[in-house]
Order: C-alpha cells, then sequence, then structure tokens
C-alpha cells in the first residue's frame, strides 16, 4: 500500500481528506474508530497524589495555572493535568474550544449563551456557571452553538 501525502494551506485545521480504493473501506473505518476512541486524560487529583484517567466528556472547563492546567468535571470534581492549554489544542475534536487565552470550554455543557459587553459572549453551562468568551473567539463559538 501506498500513501501520499498532500500539504494545502486552505484546509481548515480540523480537516484531513482521505482518497482512497473502496476496497479499503474497512481498513479506513477502523483506522478513524482508533483515531476518535482515545477519549480520556491522565490527571493527578490534588487531595491524594493519586493518578486516573477521565473521560474527556465528563470535563466543563480546563483552565490555565502556568505549567499546569486545572481541569473542573461537571460533577465539580476538580484535578491537575500537566499539559499547557496551547498543548490541548487537538480536543477541539471532542469538542473544547479556547474561549479565552486561559480556558479552555466543553461547548457540549452549554445550554445558553448571550451577547456581553464589548463585543464578548457570555456563556451558561449546565451547572449554571457563566464563563466570558473574549472577542478573538467569539465569533467561532457562536458557529459551533448554533
Amino acid at each position: 500500500m501506498k500513501l501520499i501525502f498532500n500539504w494545502d494551506r486552505e484546509r481548515t485545521i480540523d480537516e484531513i481528506e482521505i482518497i482512497s480504493n473502496p476496497v479499503h473501506k474497512e481498513k479506513l473505518a477502523s483506522l478513524k474508530d482508533r483515531l476518535f476512541s482515545d477519549k480520556t486524560l491522565n490527571v493527578q487529583n490534588p487531595k491524594n497524589n493519586r493518578k486516573l484517567r477521565i473521560d474527556i466528556q465528563q470535563v466543563e472547563v480546563i483552565e490555565s495555572l502556568g505549567h499546569l492546567t486545572k481541569i473542573v468535571l461537571a460533577n465539580n470534581e476538580e484535578y491537575l493535568h500537566e499539559k499547557r492549554l496551547k498543548e490541548l489544542q487537538d480536543l477541539e475534536a471532542n469538542g473544547l474550544y479556547r474561549i479565552n487565552n486561559s480556558t479552555i470550554l466543553n461547548l457540549s455543557q452549554v445550554t445558553s449563551f448571550k451577547s456581553g459587553k464589548h463585543a464578548r459572549l457570555e456563556v451558561f453551562t449546565k451547572n449554571n456557571k457563566k464563563y466570558l468568551v473574549s472577542r478573538h473567539y467569539a465569533k467561532m463559538i457562536k458557529e459551533r452553538l448554533s
């Protein structure tokens, strides 16, 4: 089997196109499942320093703590993760989007949103928490929520 890579700057960051013969349909379906199956994060409980894996869909928000991040789950449990926000950009494939310089939010946890002051966006989650989306990210978040 031969692999050919073509790079196109006009494609969006979250888009990959694979062209193949229909004979390889099952192999590519298996590849797709493996690419999107790892939906867990390794975190550390700050109370007892135990490490565990959590499902990404349980995450409500990820907040920056310098070289670490704090992960808050939908049930308000808090954990620490050893990566910075910059390193977590690939979570967009799972519905977690950057909303400002210090926060990544799980859009599946959002119940409503409204326009705020200074072209910002106010987003409300299932836990009745309010998060501010900066002007830079507001348009993209509105598109994803609409």
